[in-house]
């Protein structure tokens, strides 16, 4: 069993039958989940806090490094945030702050680019094993990753904030189906009372320093 693997087992050990059997998938390659809320008015619900964003991390450089040369401690090995993807990061902070968007938790994959979108972005990260990729595991295996990071989703922040989960594209893929495209792109979840999370809405990374007034880095 690989590693990721491994991580996924102890804690279905621990969630057991509190994580969801499926998740959501649109046709032709889309999601089927839809926006409840969008632009300004996704805003002003994150402004009042209690919802998860689950992001995927900021542009990259096209090239990929060699896979034999990977080392998740030595970021020279991994695909790196472009200059656009760290500029995408500053300006979606500086929204942030600027909207009023209260953030709490930020968790992160391990990955370099997912930590260095978070700490742009929010001047703190979190590691979080779960958050990381997840390609090499079977269908069967991802399934039961997704319903971990939909677990995640439908945990409540603590009162008058947001938790950021900065994540790959598998995350949200084996989650909810939902896109990945662009780098950046932001879903946003309500936890609720039964224990499972509200689709609520997305964001792209220009979307943040256009409603809030402010030029993109």
């Amino acid at each position: 069993m690989s590693r990721a693997a491994g991580i996924v087992f102890a804690l279905l050990l621990v969630l057991g039958p509190a994580l969801p059997t499926a998740w959501a998938k649109g046709a032709g390659g889309g999601q089927a989940l839809r926006p409840k809320l969008e632009g300004q008015a996704l805003v002003d619900a994150l402004k009042q806090g209690g919802h998860v964003i689950l992001l995927r991390h900021t542009a990259t450089e096209p090239m990929t490094p060699d896979a034999d040369l990977f080392d998740l401690s030595d970021c020279s090995t991994q695909r790196a945030l472009s200059e656009k993807g760290r500029s995408q990061a500053v300006s979606m902070g500086k929204a942030f702050r600027k909207l009023g968007i209260p953030v709490g938790q930020v968790l992160s994959s391990p990955y370099c680019r997912c930590q260095e979108t978070g700490k742009l972005a929010f001047g703190r990260v979190t590691r979080s094993e779960i958050l990381s990729v997840a390609d090499g595991l079977s269908v069967e295996e991802k399934s039961e990753w997704g319903g971990v990071v939909r677990k995640m989703l439908a945990t409540p922040p603590k009162p008058g904030v947001n938790t950021v989960l900065i994540t790959h594209t598998g995350s949200l893929l084996y989650s909810f189906g939902l896109s990945s495209r662009p780098e950046g792109v932001a879903h946003v979840f309500q936890p609720n009372a039964g224990g499972t999370a509200i689709y609520v809405g997305m964001m792209i990374p220009e979307q943040w320093p256009a409603l809030a007034g402010i030029a993109a880095e």
